[in-house]
């Protein structure tokens, strides 16, 4: 039985500079367990990754945000999808151009806090975990980031947010990830999570 038939995840990433050591097992095991996973960044370029990745967002974050319209999205080789409803779970994933293109993202905030607000589930993966504090949702909690990462460090006990050196945390429906190697520990509780989401 896959655990996420009927859901949505949306994989945010840098325009550029993502780590495909943490997108490609995150988007493998969501489409593994049967989910509808839509790739979203603010550019609908191709994207370069930290080594030889490139990938193709289907979405840009401002569209993201409503959830999902009737348009028709084709995806590579997928051919036409035409799906509706909102996102059950959301992953942001790091790399070097977090900081430069998703810290500071308004419109990243808005849709973080949204998906958490209306019950969904929200995760950040390495230096992508300030994405969670500047949506407001990882104030006094314990998180985990990128421990060699001084600047995300700092942005996340600015936001209030406590370093703890766990491979992943979980508080109320959010998830911040250490890194790659710690992926595999993450994905069973984030899709337990996410299946349990209301369908809407």
């Amino acid at each position: 039985m896959e655990r996420l038939e009927g859901k949505n995840v949306l994989i945010i990433i840098p325009k550029d500079y993502y780590m495909e050591s943490e997108f490609e097992p995150v988007f493998e095991a969501m489409n593994s367990e049967g989910a509808n996973v839509l790739v979203a960044s603010s550019k609908l370029k191709e994207a370069v990754g930290m080594k030889t990745g490139r990938t193709s967002p289907d979405v840009l974050i401002v569209d993201a945000i409503e959830g999902i319209t009737g348009d028709s999205y084709v995806s590579a080789a997928k051919g036409v999808r035409q799906v509706k409803g909102v996102f059950h779970g959301v992953i942001v994933i790091g790399g070097s151009g977090a900081r430069t293109y998703l810290w500071k993202d308004e419109l990243l905030r808005l849709l973080l806090n949204d998906r958490h607000r209306t019950g969904m589930v929200v995760a950040a993966i390495g230096s992508a975990v300030p994405c969670l504090g500047k949506a407001d949702l990882i104030q006094s909690l314990e998180v985990t980031t990128d421990l060699g990462n001084k600047k995300a460090i700092k942005e996340i006990e600015g936001m209030k947010g406590v370093i703890v050196d766990e491979p992943f945390t979980t508080h109320d429906r959010i998830f911040t990830v250490q890194n790659a190697a710690s992926i595999e520990a993450f994905l069973n509780p984030f899709i337990e999570e996410v299946a349990k989401t209301a369908i809407k």
